[in-house]
């Protein structure tokens, strides 16, 4: 992912995230170093990413987004599940269980 995420972009990273969880694995990393700006819309996205994901068995992941994460869901009052890794290699299996909520998992 790269550039914004806003209500204009959010269709698109949305169906392609649906794509990949229903159509080939269920488990995966968003890596977010390379957004630039994401608003609510996008948390929204990703939190219906990974109740899909955990409907089919599997998990997802956000990665890279440093502290604006955080940020961004303490200024929305997201109460969703996302679980956020400080680099793309945390992320990544160890196949870690999914842990419910924002969590950041800064080391």
């Amino acid at each position: 992912m790269a550039g914004t995420v806003d209500v204009r972009t959010a269709p698109t990273f949305a169906h392609e995230l649906q794509h990949v969880i229903t159509t080939k694995l269920p488990r995966l990393v968003v890596d977010l170093r390379r957004v630039t700006a994401m608003e609510a819309t996008g948390l929204d996205v990703l939190a219906d990413a990974h109740e899909l994901a955990v409907r089919h068995g599997g998990w997802l992941r956000a990665s890279g987004a440093g502290q604006w994460l955080a940020d961004l869901t303490r200024a929305t009052g997201a109460g969703r599940p996302l679980d956020h890794y400080p680099t793309l290699a945390e992320a990544l299996p160890a196949y870690r269980p999914a842990i419910s909520g924002l969590t950041s998992h800064a080391t």
